[in-house]
């Protein structure tokens, strides 16, 4: 009568343990894309862009910006400078190195305008939407 308690009681410690490597695999992946960025340096006489790989550790991160930039709001005409904008960003998937979209920003003190390469148009962020742009690319103010 004891041995199938037993037997249960093993069952059931092999799958808590099975659980907790599985919630710990979840709670620590890595991303599975990368972001490079790209400072506009036309600004000051120099027509270069150079492109830098920011480290991103969470893919929630990655996440929260694919969010921010498809929830953003659609404008019509931009009231901002389009030959000078702050930052282009790529996200590229590091398996096969092919980039998935690219968007250049432009950032204001009313938020920022995106405009999604492959997508007409451009649209808007607030200031909090903004900020958690500059965080998760960790944005450099030239």
């Amino acid at each position: 009568m004891r041995k199938p308690y037993i037997f249960l009681i093993f069952v059931a410690i092999i799958v808590l343990c099975l659980g907790g490597l599985y919630f710990e695999n979840m709670k620590f992946t890595k991303a599975k894309n990368e972001i490079w960025i790209g400072y506009n340096y036309t600004k000051f006489g120099k027509n270069v862009i150079k492109f830098k790989q920011i480290n991103v550790e969470k893919q929630a991160k990655l996440n929260q910006l694919e969010e921010i930039f498809l929830f953003s709001k659609k404008i019509e005409k931009p009231i901002v400078d389009l030959a000078k904008y702050d930052v282009q960003l790529t996200f590229r998937s590091p398996i096969d190195v092919t980039v998935e979209y690219s968007s250049l920003l432009w950032f204001s003190k009313s938020g920022a305008i995106i405009k999604i390469n492959g997508f007409n148009g451009y649209r808007s962020v607030n200031i909090e939407n903004a900020k958690s742009i500059k965080n998760i690319i960790n944005y450099i103010e030239l």
